[in-house]
């Protein structure tokens, strides 16, 4: 044949793969027969039943069987049964029992019910810096957030702005940085990965295949890779057909080479390998590769025509051969001599060892870079197909581990052990098999169990006589016992002799103490599997009925969870891993210019950025629920935190993040708190200030009658005064007068003054009290006739004429 067909005899497998990694001669690991060489020796380490593949298949397909209710239960159990002979006397039903795809079925569904993201982070010290400086603003506008807003309020000026966020408190703060606190590249970057795990299928039906890998063989396994035009792939490996070299993790870190055993259809081969698409391969030599199908071994085998070269189809186009996928890592060393111009100082670089002493001016240095190789073996045909470096090798984003490569495969085996471990099935085969096998012997038991029946004594039934009657001769003894359950006999014959009793129902419970002690062997190796798998598997089922306590089923689910959760933790890890190549892989999309991803991000998000991926786990239904509860319970307590509790935005959060959820019905919960107690306080002054200003106006009120009455108290006394001064001073005059005393003719005008205001005001008030009173004596009123006198003629008729006063 024309192509990589050339005989090359298999070296040892280790020693391969030890003259590969210090082969200092890059250029010859790079030859198409360096490549056959390592993968005969990867294919060697796979031959043979003694193998550590063929023994791992075995193991695999066992518990594939088993979870799939697809073990030969006769096979296993004739044996047992001394049933292996030419007669047997019995047919049981070889049934396998279906407990173990049960349990799985349910491990799976309870953990596809689990949600999770992939969570981007930028490490790098541009968005370090970038989200110290926002910390930092937001913590200078909490503190003087009020004079901000008086100079904007006098400025007009915006001096915080629209997009702001702005803390009450340093505890928002803190939860902001922690859990909000996100650049926009690190938003976009997190979509873009979701969207290429949700495109590839790893969020339904590939997530449930790795999970039913996890849980019934214990690996797991991805392969991720980017395609000419920058989009992102993601595809399931599975267990049986990975390839690995030794490791001592069950993440397989420290693997020297990964792979796996895929079936490539010829149509395939050709569009990757042809001489139409850049290939060596003519359709000859893809022909001759189409031999080794297993199609073509039926009894219309076909032969090679010349017209197949330019045919658009081919009969042989369908048919699938067995291809060895696998990728190397090496640690690959470029020498080089850095020469330093005499003259003008320069530096050149001379590829290459040295083949003289270097001089004075030279310097030898060696460029370590790890690479991997990637190679394509089609098995049966013995042709390597590719060989060579990798195209678009995944490196890590930190620019500290830029010499560092990862392989595309991402492998798992939870609780490896010299590169073994221990799924689900293998953990419970023995009690199942036991319990098939009770289920087995309650069927024989069954199939060979009598019927109830009776003892008949013919001699003593011929004696039975119902008399002559035609009617009695009709009765049958038998069928009337079988019926009623009672006989009818005489007990003495003719002659006086006993007679025995006809009918005697025989006992028939044999079998019950067989059956209750199968029945008991059942449920003893159902409480081994229960012991050997850590959790009932009728626990959920149990927890779930409505008269079990809502503490119950949370109960169940969290011991369910303890013990299968090594299971669930191997998917997540493989899965957190796959993201981070997809990071790497999208980052350098981006960069290099593919459209795939650019409605994402654009080049300058990614340039300079370093992201780091994390798998995390969402919140369940009962979480959620949980929240939701105490929510609930807290509005229905006090009815005015709906006022400050956005309820649909909480649960909303609590599908992504219920603590973040929880700390977000806190901060709510403070804020009432605290708005409350600042109400309280507003209150407290506002009743202070009403009493304080009662108190005022009572005592401006008190004061002002004080005022008014030491007022009128003065003028009492001024008038009480200046009536004594009056009374002194007519007593004096008209002691002086009665006493025939004259008055000094300039005391005359007072004396005169003195008479008319103070002598004939009190005689006419003297005179109008006695006129009330002599009114209220009389019985009736005062005629018509009658007219009152006139209070001024009154008046004038008791004053004196000023000429009289003065006489």
């Amino acid at each position: 044949m024309a192509f990589g067909n050339q005989d090359i005899p298999v070296s040892n497998g280790s020693q391969t793969f030890k003259d590969f990694q210090i082969t200092a001669d890059v250029k010859s690991k790079r030859e198409l027969s360096y490549g056959k060489t390592v993968a005969q020796a990867i294919e060697a380490q796979m031959a043979g039943t003694t193998s550590y593949y063929y023994l791992r298949n075995s193991r695999f397909a066992t518990n594939r069987k088993w979870a799939s209710g697809r073990i030969d239960v006769q096979a296993m159990f004739q044996d047992w049964l001394e049933m292996n002979g030419k007669n047997n006397y019995i047919n049981l039903k070889w049934s396998c029992l279906m407990l173990v795809n049960t349990i799985i079925s349910k491990m799976v569904g309870r953990w596809m019910g689990q949600n999770e993201k992939i969570v981007a982070t930028a490490v790098d010290t541009l968005s370090t810096k970038q989200k110290i400086e926002e910390y930092q603003q937001a913590e200078f506008i909490m503190h003087h957030r009020e004079m901000l807003e008086q100079l904007q309020q006098a400025s007009g000026v915006p001096m915080i702005p629209a997009d702001q966020f702005i803390p009450e408190d340093k505890e928002q703060l803190d939860l902001w940085q922690t859990q909000f606190q996100r650049l926009p590249e690190e938003i976009l970057y997190e979509i873009g990965i979701n969207d290429i795990n949700q495109s590839n299928g790893l969020t339904d039906i590939i997530k449930e295949k790795l999970l039913h890998d996890a849980a019934e063989t214990g690996f797991v396994g991805t392969y991720t890779w980017m395609d000419s035009n920058g989009v992102i792939h993601v595809e399931d490996v599975e267990p049986e057909n990975a390839i690995y070299s030794y490791s001592r993790f069950p993440d397989f870190r420290d693997t020297t080479y990964r792979g796996r055993v895929i079936s490539m259809k010829i149509s395939v081969l050709r569009s990757k390998y042809s001489v139409a698409v850049g290939g060596k391969m003519t359709e000859e030599d893809i022909w001759e590769i189409a031999q080794t199908a297993k199609e073509y071994q039926l009894t219309d085998k076909i032969s090679w025509l010349v017209e197949w070269n330019v045919s658009m189809f081919r009969p042989y186009d369908e048919w699938n051969v067995d291809v060895i996928e696998f990728e190397l890592k090496s640690l690959d060393i470029d020498p080089y001599v850095l020469v330093q111009t005499k003259k003008h100082k320069s530096t050149l670089i001379q590829p290459g060892k040295p083949s003289k002493p270097l001089d004075d001016n030279e310097e030898y240095v060696e460029d370590k870079t790890w690479n991997i190789y990637r190679g394509v073996y089609a098995r049966q045909s013995k042709v390597m197909l590719e060989w060579g470096l990798k195209k678009n090798m995944i490196r890590p984003q930190d620019p500290t581990k830029l010499g560092d490569v990862d392989f595309s495969f991402s492998f798992y085996m939870y609780q490896m052990r010299d590169m073994r471990n221990l799924a689900i099935p293998q953990k419970i085969e023995e009690p199942v098999q036991q319990m098939i096998l009770c289920r087995l012997k309650m069927q024989q038991v069954t199939a060979i169990m009598r019927p109830p029946g009776a003892a008949i004594n013919w001699d003593a039934l011929q004696e039975i006589d119902y008399g002559l009657g035609d009617e009695n001769k009709k009765i049958d003894p038998k069928k009337h016992f079988d019926q009623r359950g009672d006989i009818y006999y005489r007990g003495r014959d003719a002659e006086g002799n006993p007679i025995p009793i006809p009918i005697t129902e025989l006992s028939n419970m044999g079998f019950a103490g067989q059956m209750q002690a199968l029945q008991e062997m059942y449920n003893h190796h159902y409480a081994v599997l229960k012991n050997e798998l850590g959790e009932d598997p009728d626990a959920i089922m149990q927890g779930a009925k409505p008269r079990v306590a809502a503490q119950n089923v949370e109960a169940a689910s969290q011991d369910a969870e303890n013990a299968s959760s090594y299971i669930y933790d191997g998917y997540l890890y493989v899965m957190e891993e796959t993201a981070r190549k997809e990071g790497c892989l999208l980052k350098n999309s981006v960069t290099y210019g593919s459209s795939a991803y650019r409605h994402l991000l654009k080049e300058e998000d990614v340039e300079s950025r370093v992201f780091t991926m994390k798998m995390q786990m969402l919140p369940t239904e009962q979480e959620v629920a949980k929240l939701e509860a105490m929510m609930n319970a807290a509005i229905q307590s006090n009815p005015d935190f709906v006022l400050y509790c956005d309820t649909f935005k909480i649960l909303r959060i609590a599908k992504e993040d219920v603590k973040l959820a929880e700390a977000y019905f806190r901060q709510d919960m403070k804020k009432m708190i605290r708005t409350k107690q600042q109400e309280a306080a507003q209150n407290s002054q506002q009743q202070g200030q009403v009493a304080a200003a009662a108190a005022q106006q009572k005592a401006q009120a008190d004061f002002k009658h004080m005022q008014e009455e030491l007022t009128l108290k003065s003028q009492a006394s001024q008038s009480e005064s200046n009536r004594a001064m009056e009374l002194s001073l007519m007593n004096g005059v008209w002691a002086t007068i009665s006493k025939g005393i004259p008055v000094p003719a300039e005391w005359q005008p007072v004396v005169n003054e003195m008479i008319a205001n103070v002598a004939l005001p009190l005689c006419a008030k003297n005179q109008l009290a006695g006129n009330v009173i002599a009114n209220a004596m009389q019985e009736g009123q005062p005629d018509e006739g009658d007219q009152p006198v006139d209070q001024s003629q009154q008046q004038g008729m008791q004053q004196p004429q000023p000429q009289q006063q003065a006489a």
